[in-house]
């Protein structure tokens, strides 16, 4: 089991993107806006879409406007959807697109979750050294493929998620990742960071959703299903070395609050959450190892 402690992706960060922010005219306060309009707001930190809930909406700044009188909240521009933390909300653009990054310190880990695109390159250079890393990832799933009448009647599926350790430790470096596609590529996440080793996960694991969707039933027996979002969840244990205990219950205890990857196994497809630890506790078996157990919570 390991983890990427994420780092929030900022306007200093994101150096540049070749998807645009044109989602919508900006917001501005000569305008006159009807009841449904949309507008969007690209000030640092904020990267929005409103929709407008009145007629004759004139002045009525959007970001201020905390009561949602005027204006509700539409989510993030299509450019920064990828950086929002809601997994299910992708940035997309015809022909794919690239991003770079330039984080302003170490970054050894990187993942893209909830993706959609033919594949997807990584390349990382440092101001000094040049490119120091450079790889380019196919996401065409072999899941399920077990003879060749699977290999050659088995429907093309695509990996969604992808989960890149051990890049290495330059901390002037930017990162340019790049999504490839003849049709349209999708990003849900990309999260970088640090990357923590927790333990040796163990056989036995489960691995679920939370579904949000709604299903009702009327008088007559008549299922209707509202689709929604879902989360993916984990409970995993994991094996640690004993002296590693206090090490290991700080990585955990400081990322209580900050959304990390969770890999419970590398090679292994469907095994990443991006999200949260609901509850964890380590069990001193004996002096060697100690068996930690996680439950863990994926973001929507």
């Amino acid at each position: 089991m390991k983890l990427i402690k994420s780092q929030a992706v900022t306007d200093t960060t994101l150096t540049s993107s070749s998807v645009p922010e044109n989602d919508y005219a900006a917001w501005s306060s000569a305008t006159t806006y009807a009841d449904g309009d949309y507008v969007i707001v690209t000030t640092p930190n904020i990267h929005k879409i409103y929709k407008s809930k009145q007629n004759s909406n004139t002045n009525n700044d959007p970001v201020t406007d905390t009561t949602n009188t005027y204006w509700s909240d539409e989510g993030s521009t299509n450019r920064w959807k990828m950086f929002n933390q809601t997994i299910q909300q992708q940035t997309s653009k015809a022909g794919g697109f690239d991003v770079r990054i330039t984080a302003g310190q170490i970054v050894n880990g990187l993942s893209v979750v909830n993706v959609d695109t033919q594949s997807i390159t990584v390349e990382m250079v440092d101001p000094s050294e040049g490119t120091v890393f450079n790889q380019t990832y196919s996401m065409v799933s072999d899941s399920g493929i077990q003879s060749w009448y699977d290999y050659f009647f088995t429907p093309i599926t695509r990996d969604s998620d992808l989960a890149i350790l051990g890049l290495p430790n330059y901390a002037n470096a930017y990162i340019d990742v790049t999504f490839t596609d003849t049709g349209t590529a999708k990003c849900g996440a990309l999260v970088l960071g640090t990357v923590e080793t927790i333990g040796d996960s163990q056989y036995g694991a489960s691995f679920g959703i939370i579904d949000y969707s709604q299903k009702t039933t009327d008088s007559a027996g008549n299922v209707t299903i509202t689709a929604g979002r879902y989360s993916d969840t984990a409970d995993v244990d994991v094996i640690i070395q004993t002296g590693r205990f206090a090490q290991v219950k700080k990585i955990l205890t400081d990322v209580r609050t900050t959304p990390s990857v969770w890999i419970t196994e590398e090679n292994t497809d469907g095994t990443i959450i991006y999200g949260y630890f609901r509850e964890f506790s380590i069990l001193m078996t004996n002096p060697t190892v100690s068996l930690t157990t996680l439950s863990i919570e994926g973001l929507t």
